[in-house]
């Protein structure tokens, strides 16, 4: 009797292998996963790069929460699915005699072991492929291996912590459930039918409601910053409005059918029909989480590919030249100092400049409405933009120009964040005509696209013109520095042909703050933190999506299994009453390509509104070509799609086979 319970515990996880095993696999992925992104995120190993280990680290820990809550989630619902089909085997149990009590010690026996097994497997898998995982991502980021092989103590303790909590979590509302009930109860817990839900039309509307607000916030966001902050609200009333759908529209939808007599009293669509009908409940919230999940795959995949097939065209967009220097609240006598020391310093490391770019500008933010832009008053985020104030003479000096303007005239220039449609642009209560919008700015193009809220670069005709326009606009600190010329910034930009000084001759310029207010960097040394940044949100996507697509496969599997043994009866008697096997196959395939393909059509259309919405999103990380980003999604959608396909295939063998056996 000693070891009765830990044998009995054993037995039963053997017995039920068909149920448990994909609930181990999972749970095995699962660990492994979040211990190899604890490894890299809480070890030292990102350490000996010589930089982008802190940006690296940072994303990575981001992705360790996110994968931490869905593992909860994740686990928590596949175990419901463990349960229901055992719920009648307690009351078994205890018409047998064993108490609850009893119960609960089997089940915490199970649970342990349960426990044990995928957190020996999964930190055992983790760390065999960690070494390999951290390879892949130095391959991204283009570097060369990091030599040795250590186990971060901090991810072992918190994988073992977390899962631990989660087990721990299971068992308790395990034994509370069973607890709560009466023999009789589960005795026919594993069996008990839903009664035939009704339509509601309330819930149907909110529902709708609630992907309407999500599809019109996605589609009319202005700017990449109200984007981000809408972003969450758009996304929670999109899921809350997919669960209202698939659980009220579906039902009116099978109402409809069940009452089109001609259709529905064919043997096929009678089974199909009635069946969904009468667990419409259960299998709704399934087939929400099966789109929910789908969608998040499809944006992980298509977002993160994309950014980190354009992060060439980001680093080059904003690094448009080697070595960038600003020196701020400049005048035409500081410039020309801080230039000449600039020449001291390149003619000390014996380098020369070229393709050099010099002038002023005059930033500041304002609020922009229907073509009028006025001082930061209301700070309400959809008008804010960053407005950047250069004369014609500089603008033609940079660009190699001969352009002309009136005083009443401006050039102007918008980044991709902007659609502007007016023919002219006011500046609190003074009108310009714009002659011309501007392609691009030589030189300032890196730094405008740098800038997360919308940009207007705007060249006056003069000094005196850019003067009164900051008179109106800048909001200093104090009055002594009101003056315009103490709120430019020159700006000095050009390339040299020995990338390996640049650290060196930027370091020297930065040492100028101890007389000027200078800031520079170097192209060739933000090189690898740029590409890291991508790299990380490419390696976070991958990792996120293999952990959703496994999930999305374990539910698929077990809502299989669920229907397959809950119809099993229900097919045996239509068999007596004179179905045909070809009949009953074609009920079952009608049945599993609802389950199947209305999800991903769904979340396909979430996806594709959502396209705009990310798409500001990515404005962010200086990716601007819409083609690429359309190409990365469709891509997405594509391998997605034919993953889908296979999972159909298999799943529905595994349905058909249950119930005819």
């Amino acid at each position: 009797m000693r070891f009765f319970y830990s044998r009995f515990a054993w037995n039963n996880i053997v017995k039920n292998k068909q149920l448990v095993l994909p609930y181990i696999f999972a749970s095995i992925f699962t660990i492994a996963s979040f211990y190899i992104l604890g490894s890299i995120a809480l070890g030292t190993s990102l350490n000996k790069l010589e930089h982008g280990s802190a940006q690296t680290k940072q994303i990575l820990s981001l992705g360790l929460i996110v994968i931490a809550i869905f593992s909860m989630i994740f686990l928590f619902y596949t175990y419901s699915f463990l349960i229901k089909r055992r719920i009648k085997e307690f009351g078994l149990y205890a018409v047998l005699g064993m108490t609850k009590k009893q119960i609960a010690k089997i089940l915490m026996r199970e649970t342990i072991f349960i426990g044990l097994i995928t957190l020996t497997f999964g930190l055992a898998f983790g760390i065999m492929f960690g070494k390999v995982t951290l390879l892949a991502l130095l391959k991204l980021f283009s570097k060369g291996v990091v030599f040795g092989f250590d186990i971060p103590v901090i991810a072992v303790v918190t994988t073992i912590g977390l899962f631990g909590g989660i087990y721990f979590l299971i068992l308790l509302y395990t034994v509370i459930k069973i607890s709560r009930l009466k023999i009789i109860t589960l005795l026919k817990e594993g069996s008990t039918g839903e009664k035939e839900p009704k339509a509601r039309f309330i819930l149907t509307l909110i529902g709708i409601g609630l992907v309407g607000y999500g599809y019109y916030t996605a589609l009319t966001a202005g700017n990449p910053i109200e984007a981000l902050t809408s972003f969450f609200y758009a996304v929670m009333a999109v899921i809350l409005g997919t669960y209202l759908i698939f659980m009220t529209v579906s039902i009116t939808v099978l109402k409809i059918m069940k009452n089109n007599k001609r259709y529905y009293y064919k043997p096929k669509h009678f089974i199909s029909v009635s069946g969904l009908l009468y667990r419409m409940k259960r299998n709704a919230v399934g087939l929400a989480n099966i789109c929910i999940l789908s969608t998040m795959v499809l944006v992980t995949m298509g977002a993160t590919s994309t950014m980190y097939a354009g992060v060439n065209e980001a680093y080059e967009n904003r690094y448009p030249r080697d070595i960038s220097v600003g020196v701020k609240h400049s005048n035409k006598e500081i410039a020309s100092e801080v230039q000449k020391e600039i020449d001291k310093i390149l003619k000390k490391h014996n380098v020369k400049k070229s393709d050099e770019v010099f002038y002023n500008t005059l930033m500041t933010a304002g609020e922009m409405e229907d073509g009028k832009i006025t001082a930061p008053e209301n700070n309400k985020i959809s008008n804010l933009v960053i407005v950047i104030v250069s004369t014609l003479s500089d603008y033609n000096k940079m660009n190699g120009e001969n352009k002309t303007l009136k005083p009443d005239e401006v050039l102007l220039y918008l980044d991709k964040k902007v659609k502007y449609q007016h023919s002219d642009i006011q500046i609190l209560n003074e009108k310009f005509k714009v002659k011309e919008k501007l392609n691009q700015i030589t030189g300032e193009i890196g730094h405008t696209e740098a800038n997360i809220m919308p940009t207007y670069y705007i060249v006056v005709k003069d000094e005196s013109i850019r003067t009164k326009i900051a008179e109106k606009l800048m909001v200093t600190e104090s009055a002594e520095k009101s003056k315009s010329d103490e709120m430019l910034t020159t700006n000095i930009m050009f390339n040299i042909k020995n990338p390996n000084k640049e650290a060196e001759i930027v370091k020297d310029i930065n040492n100028l703050n101890k007389k000027y207010e200078v800031f520079s960097e170097s192209k060739y040394e933000n090189k690898d933190e740029f590409k890291a940044m991508f790299a990380s949100f490419l390696f976070i996507g991958i990792f996120i999506s293999l952990i959703f697509i496994v999930s999305q496969v374990v539910i698929m599997y077990y809502k299989q299994i669920s229907e397959g043994y809950e119809d099993k009866n229900k097919f045996s008697i239509m068999r007596k009453v004179g179905l045909t096997e070809k009949q009953i196959k074609q009920s079952i395939r009608s049945q599993v390509l609802l389950i199947f393909f209305a999800p991903l059509v769904i979340a396909t259309i979430h996806t594709a509104v959502a396209f705009p919405f990310i798409e500001k999103i990515m404005n962010l990380f200086l990716l601007k070509k819409t083609t690429a980003f359309l190409i990365g999604m469709s891509g997405a959608v594509g391998v997605f799609t034919l993953f889908y396909l296979i999972v159909y295939v298999l799943t529905s063998r595994v349905y058909y086979r249950i119930i005819k056996d």
